[in-house]
């Protein structure tokens, strides 16, 4: 499981800039929906993204990858590879 940082970085951003950032500029800035940025530091909704939406937050940011995210193994035990078990919201009735 991902656990993307953004709240992290946020904050961060806010102290070397001296003000606070809403997640209105942040989707402005990036070309992020606010809905997106939402289920991304969500604790209850596994988030799903793409690599135009991690690029724009790392150039945001102005931070790397392994800053972004961080990989959350399952506690005791490898977890599943397969995308349909990792994502299983995202199953679709047609099967594809």
């Amino acid at each position: 499981m991902f656990r993307y940082r953004i709240r992290e970085l946020q904050a961060e951003k806010e102290r070397r800039i001296g003000r606070r950032i809403t997640r209105t500029e942040i989707s402005e800035a990036t070309g992020i929906s606010v809905q997106v940025l939402s289920n991304l530091t969500s604790p209850d909704q596994p988030p799903v993204t793409n690599t135009a939406h991690l690029d724009a937050l790392i150039h945001y940011f102005n931070c790397t990858l392994n800053d972004l995210v961080i990989v959350e193994p399952l506690p005791g035990e490898e977890g599943p590879c397969h995308i349909d078990e990792l994502y299983p919201h995202r199953r679709t009735a047609g099967g594809g």
